[in-house]
C-alpha cells in the first residue's frame, strides 16, 4: 500500500497494486485513441482579437505553441479546436496564448493545476472550458516573493545537452515550463528563481516532461520536495542534488524485481512438474497449482507496474493486484486440508470462505468506474477523507485481519496433525516444511502491520514515512516470492502423504486404565511384544498404528489402548523404543564396527539423523556419544 503523501501529479505505483502483464501489454499497445473537441465558450475580456489560442499538455510534450493545437475563433466569440485524436486513456492540458508567459491562471492570478481528462474508447466528446485569466495580465507571479532554486549536481547517465526544468505547485505542475527552465551558472550548477504562491512549497526536476522526471533508484517515484516556512524565510539558496531519473534508472528490470520474474517463472514451471507427478496426493496438488498461480502472477504484476507507460495508460489494472488479499488464505487452507486429511472436497464446498473476495471485487469494480486521471489523483493524494482511498484503506485493514485469521487457523491444523502423527507414525513425515511456509508467511504479516500502523500514523501526524514503509513493502514481496519456492520444491522432493487418522480421546496417554482389563491387557501385550522381536516390524521406517494393528488382527482402537494402557507411551515411542534396543546391540556387535551411527541408525528404523538423537536420549537419558563412553568406563 501507499504511504506518503505526495501532491504533485506523479504516477506512484508502489501500492500493492497488480494487473496481468499481457493484458497491460495489449492494451498499452493497441491505443486508446479517443476523437474530442474543445470549446473556449469564455475567456477573459482582457484578451485581444489578435490573440491565437492553442491547447498544450502531455500529448504535444508541452509545447505551448503547437499549430496542430491551435484554436479557431467562431462568429459568436468562442474559440473551437475540433476532432483531434489522442493516443491515450488519458491527457493533462492547459490553455495559452502562445507562451509559457501567456498561460492560463485563476481569477486572482494564482496558478491554475493543469487541467486533466480521460476517454472512453473510440468515443467522440466535446469538452466545454472556460479561461478565468491570462497569467501576463494579472501579473501576480511578479508581485510574489522569489526563491533561488539550485542544482548542483545530476546524475551521471544524464543524457548530454540536456535542459532541466522546475515544476511544482508555483505554476500547477507543468513539467516542461520555460519559464522555469534552469539556467546554467558554471559547470554543473545550474539555478532557476520561482515565486512562492503558496506554502509549503512543493517541486520536483525534470527534462521536460513526466517521462524523465527525477525519481528513486529501479526507477521508482520519489515524493515531492518541500520547502517549509522556515525554509523560505532563510532567503538563501536551495540547494538540490539529483540521484536518478526515472527513465534512466533501471525501469522494469532491475535487481528487485529480477528476483520476483524469476520466483514467478519457476512457480509456473513447478506447476507443469508438480501435476506430473503422479505418485503425490493429486488432490493436494490440484489446490497447490492454484495456489502458487495466484502467487506467481501477483509477483509478475509487481513488476509490470515499475512500468510508467503501462501504468500511467493502465492504472485501474492495478487494482487485481490486491484481489490476492482474500483469495490466499483460503486457498492456502484448502491446500492444507486435502495434503494432511486427504480431504477430497471441492473448492464450491469451501464457497464461504470465498465471500470477501466477491464483496472486495465489487467494491474495486465501483472505484474503476471513476475517470482514469481521476483515479490516479486520489492514488495520489491518499487523503483518508477521499471516499475511495478511505474504502481502500478498510480493505487493506480488513484483509490483514482476515490474513491473520486464517494464518492461525492454519497453524493450529499443522500443530495437531504433528501431534496426531506421533500417536499413528513411528517416523517423521517430511512436511516439516509447512512449518517453515509459515514462518515466511508470518514475517509477511508482521511487516504488513507495521505498514499498515506507520500508513494510519503518516495520515494523521501528517508526517511522510514514505521511504520505510516503501522499503518494508519491497521486503515483503521479496519474502512473499520465497513461498513459491517451498510449496513446489517441498511438493516435489516429499514422499506420499499419510493419511491423517481422528484420535479419539480414548486413544490419548491419558486414557483409563482402569477399564482394560489386566488380563487381556497381559496378553495383548505378550502379544505385542512377540510380533516386535520376532518379526522385527520396527526395522520398517514407515510403519504405521493401523499397519501394525492389521498385523495383530485387532483394531487401531484396541492396539492404540494397550500401548497407551501397557506401556504410558504413545505409538511411536514405543516402536522407537525397540529401534532403540536394536541399535544399541548392533553398535557393540564387531560385525557392524565399520558402519557410522547414523548408517546404524537408518537400518534400524529411524529415517534422519535428528529423530534418532531425539528418541535416543528419550529412552537412554543420553547422546548416543555419551552412552557408549560411559558403557566403556564400565
Amino acid at each position: 500500500m501507499n504511504s506518503s503523501k505526495m501532491h504533485g501529479p506523479i504516477f506512484y505505483v508502489g501500492k500493492y497494486k497488480m494487473f496481468f502483464l499481457i493484458a497491460a501489454v495489449f492494451l498499452s499497445t493497441f491505443g486508446l485513441y479517443a476523437q474530442t473537441s474543445f470549446v473556449l465558450d469564455y475567456v477573459p475580456q482582457s484578451t485581444k482579437i489578435t490573440d491565437t489560442l492553442y491547447l498544450t499538455g502531455s500529448f504535444n510534450n508541452w509545447n505551448p505553441k503547437d499549430p496542430y493545437y491551435r484554436f479557431t475563433k467562431k462568429a459568436d466569440g468562442t474559440y473551437e479546436l475540433k476532432n483531434k485524436f489522442f493516443d491515450a486513456s488519458w491527457i493533462s492540458f492547459k490553455i495559452t496564448r502562445g507562451s509559457w508567459s501567456k498561460v492560463e491562471v485563476e481569477n486572482d492570478g494564482a496558478p491554475l493545476t493543469v487541467r486533466k481528462i480521460s476517454f472512453n474508447r473510440t468515443t467522440e466528446k466535446t469538452l466545454v472550458l472556460q479561461v478565468a485569466g491570462w497569467s501576463d495580465k494579472l501579473k501576480l507571479r511578479d508581485q510574489k516573493k522569489k526563491v533561488a532554486i539550485i542544482l548542483t549536481e545530476v546524475p551521471k547517465n544524464t543524457p548530454p545537452n540536456s535542459s532541466f526544468y522546475v515544476c511544482g505547485n508555483f505554476n500547477g505542475w507543468v513539467p516542461g515550463d520555460e519559464r522555469y527552465k534552469m539556467k546554467q551558472l558554471i559547470s554543473g550548477i545550474y539555478q532557476a528563481e520561482i515565486p512562492v504562491f503558496s506554502e509549503p512549497l512543493e517541486y520536483k526536476f525534470t527534462r521536460g516532461n513526466w517521462l524523465t522526471v527525477e525519481g528513486k533508484s529501479y526507477g521508482r517515484p520519489r515524493p515531492n520536495r518541500i520547502l517549509s516556512d522556515k525554509d523560505l524565510a532563510s532567503k538563501k539558496p536551495i540547494k538540490n542534488a539529483i540521484d536518478y531519473w526515472e527513465d534512466q534508472s533501471y525501469g522494469i528490470f532491475n535487481p528487485y524485481t529480477l528476483i520476483l520474474i524469476l520466483t514467478a517463472l519457476q512457480g509456473f514451471f513447478l506447476i507443469f512438474i508438480i501435476n506430473s507427478n503422479s505418485n503425490n496426493n493429486k488432490s493436494a496438488n490440484q489446490a497447490l497449482s492454484v495456489l502458487i498461480f495466484i502467487i506467481s502472477i501477483t509477483l509478475i504484476a509487481r513488476v509490470v507496474i515499475y512500468d510508467r507507460v503501462i501504468y500511467t495508460e493502465n492504472p485501474k489494472l492495478s487494482l487485481l493486484t490486491d484481489l490476492v488479499f482474500f483469495l490466499y488464505g483460503p486457498v492456502f487452507l484448502i491446500y492444507i486440508e486435502r495434503l494432511l486429511q486427504r480431504s477430497n472436497r471441492s473448492f464450491l464446498t469451501y464457497w464461504y470462505h470465498f465471500v470477501p473476495f466477491v464483496l472486495q471485487v465489487v467494491v474495486y469494480f465501483s472505484i474503476s468506474l471513476n475517470p482514469t486521471h481521476t483515479f490516479i489523483e486520489r492514488n495520489l493524494f491518499q487523503s483518508l477523507e477521499s471516499p475511495p482511498y478511505a474504502i481502500y484503506e478498510v480493505v487493506v485493514l480488513l484483509a490483514l485481519v482476515f490474513n491473520i485469521f486464517y494464518w492461525f487457523n492454519i497453524k493450529k491444523k499443522i500443530k495437531q496433525y504433528f501431534q496426531n502423527i506421533e500417536l499413528n507414525y513411528s517416523t517423521d513425515q517430511n512436511i516439516k516444511y509447512l512449518n517453515v511456509i509459515m514462518m515466511v508467511l508470518g514475517v509477511c504479516l508482521f511487516f504488513w502491520t507495521v505498514i499498515v500502523l506507520a500508513d494510519i500514523y503518516s495520515a494523521y501526524s501528517e508526517i511522510p514515512i514514505n521511504y520505510t514503509t516503501n522499503l518494508l513493502i519491497d521486503i515483503v514481496w521479496v519474502v512473499f516470492s520465497v513461498v513459491v519456492y517451498l510449496l513446489g520444491y517441498f511438493a516435489i522432493k516429499q514422499p506420499e502423504i499419510f493419511r491423517m487418522a481422528v484420535i479419539d480421546e480414548e486413544l490419548k496417554l491419558e486414557v483409563d486404565k482402569a477399564k482394560i482389563n489386566t488380563t487381556d491387557l497381559d496378553e495383548q501385550k505378550n502379544a505385542l511384544h512377540e510380533i516386535m522381536a520376532q518379526e522385527q516390524i520396527y526395522l520398517n521406517p514407515e510403519l504405521s498404528l493401523p499397519e501394525l494393528a492389521a498385523k495383530m488382527n485387532t483394531s487401531v482402537h484396541a492396539l492404540s489402548k494397550t500401548i497407551n494402557a501397557g506401556y504410558s507411551k504413545n505409538f511411536r515411542d514405543f516402536v522407537n523404543y525397540y529401534r532403540v534396543e536394536e541399535f544399541i546391540e548392533r553398535a557393540q556387535d564387531e560385525k557392524y564396527k565399520n558402519q557410522t551411527y547414523l548408517a546404524i541408525a537408518l537400518a534400524v528404523g529411524f529415517n534422519s539423523k535428528s529423530s534418532f538423537n531425539r528418541s535416543f536420549k528419550k529412552v537412554t537419558n543420553k547422546s548416543p556419544r555419551e552412552y557408549f563412553n560411559d558403557h566403556q568406563k564400565s
